[in-house]
């Protein structure tokens, strides 16, 4: 197989390089500088193609395909051939596109436009992409940064009724729409990964009994290697995986312009564009998380939204956006925490189960500043750690952290609260709180309790959001 030139950017540098490759093999790997300094921990430049289709007659994605239906056509058409799917033919593939656990905007709309794109693109008739949503769709009203895009792009589609965050969801494909009747029915499932690389530990046992294959992943996350998908791997330290899609569909579109019958309009360019600006603090290059492809992408929508909304500013949609997201004040401070949570499996060991293996989790909470809270509220830290228990509990987790943000005047703040469990093993409680204190994470102590087993923190080093801190955590267990 004889490979074209691949064009790859260095993340914040502004000249390109290419690489020639002609190579007789069926996976090829392009690896830009490193992603880890054992010795002191930062984030660098990590950029991963992986393809196992890639040729000048094929695209990235496999092409071409009668599929002629418009963005939301394919999310009604999808959602209704996977809750029906023993009413249809059952030699259908099913692939399963879905974001990670959190269930953020950038994960929502990753899975909504890549399953779009890879419907158009695929070249087999009996697949169906099916963009699934990673929670439950009773907590879909905890997410207020997708609501507003969301809601908005469905009532740009509906002439006759106005759609709420109730009858949005009724739209899409939630996780608890996976029963095991579904699951039983679908012949064959293959799964595409966005905004993550590796299956989160419930999906993974909501599958336990399913064979799957694990088809392509795009993600802007530290690779964990576990898998070796069979048609993509993109990884790429971009603010939003939506930018690599965005991309992608450039690429194909340019490339395939018959199979883009129905050209991107501005309500769906809105809702990809949306969750670039969020992820990359409306492309503020000074927080680190802007790259030239976010820029790219950003422009290649804003474009299409301006042919029809001259008028249109990114500004002003990324401040609706950001006043939207932030919509928090009838959440309980235990919904609060389940908001925009993640779980990971610590294993003692590579081989997999293991009495030494245990969960934690990260609560990633926006606008909300513990130490105001606990000042002005004598009850505040017992209802913070009540809560943090509860949910604890709920997910059978040896420990929790809640990373708030929060604006002192213009200034961006964090902060980091830790709550170990009474059985959890005290030694490595103690390298954790230890390698927070002793990194450059520049941490100042708050409040703390050896008894209580709980750790308040004021963050300096803003650069350590959950993405990056979460891989340098996993260091000290």
């Amino acid at each position: 197989m004889k490979f074209n030139s691949i064009l790859l950017h260095r993340q914040g540098i502004n000249s390109k390089f290419y690489f020639n490759i002609s190579l007789n093999q069926t996976l090829f790997s392009v690896v830009n500088n490193t992603i880890y300094n054992k010795f002191k921990f930062s984030l660098v430049t990590h950029s991963i193609i992986q393809n196992s289709n890639y040729s000048t007659k094929n695209n990235i994605i496999n092409n071409k395909s009668n599929f002629n239906m418009n963005f939301l056509q394919h999310l009604q058409h999808s959602k209704k051939s996977l809750i029906n799917n023993d009413k249809y033919n059952t030699k259908n593939t099913t692939t399963l596109v879905l974001g990670n656990e959190t269930a953020d905007l950038d994960s929502m709309v990753s899975a909504l436009f890549f399953s779009y794109l890879a419907s158009i693109t695929s070249k087999d008739k009996n697949r169906q992409y099916v963009p699934l949503i990673n929670l439950n769709r009773e907590d879909f009203k905890l997410k207020t940064d997708c609501i507003y895009p969301l809601v908005n792009y469905f009532n740009s589609q509906y002439n006759k009724k106005e759609v709420n965050y109730e009858t949005c969801s009724e739209e899409l494909v939630f996780r608890d729409d996976l029963t095991p009747s579904v699951l039983n029915s679908l012949n064959s499932l293959q799964i595409v990964l966005v905004d993550h690389n590796r299956l989160c530990y419930d999906f993974e046992n909501l599958l336990s009994h399913k064979d799957y294959v694990i088809e392509s992943i795009i993600d802007h996350h530290v690779d964990e290697n576990k898998y070796k998908p069979t048609n993509l791997k993109i990884i790429n330290m971009v603010g939003s995986t939506v930018s690599l899609i965005t991309q992608l569909y450039q690429q194909e579109s340019e490339k395939n312009q018959a199979l883009f019958q129905n050209k991107m309009d501005t309500a769906m360019a809105k809702l990809f564009l949306a969750p670039i600006l969020i992820d990359s603090v409306n492309l503020n290059r000074e927080y680190n998380r802007t790259t030239d492809i976010d820029e790219n992408s950003a422009e290649f929508l804003k474009n299409i939204i301006l042919k029809e909304e001259k008028d249109f500013d990114t500004n002003n949609y990324y401040k609706i956006l950001k006043e939207n997201k932030h919509k928090i004040a009838d959440l309980s401070i235990y919904d609060l925490m389940r908001k925009d949570f993640k779980k990971y499996l610590n294993r003692s060991n590579a081989d997999g189960e293991s009495s030494d293996n245990f969960f934690y989790g990260i609560s990633s909470i926006s606008r909300w500043c513990i130490e105001n809270l606990i000042e002005n509220n004598k009850d505040a830290k017992n209802e913070i750690i009540t809560s943090m228990k509860q949910w604890m509990e709920k997910q059978n987790l040896k420990f929790l952290l809640l990373m708030a943000s929060h604006l002192d005047g213009d200034i961006f703040k964090r902060e980091l609260f830790f709550l170990f469990s009474d059985d959890f093993n005290k030694t490595i409680e103690d390298n954790v709180i230890k390698g927070i204190e002793n990194s450059d994470i520049e941490c100042s102590v708050v409040e703390k309790s050896e008894e209580n087993r709980y750790y308040f923190f004021r963050q300096k080093n803003l650069k350590y959001s959950r993405k990056v801190l979460q891989p340098y955590l996993q260091t000290l267990l």
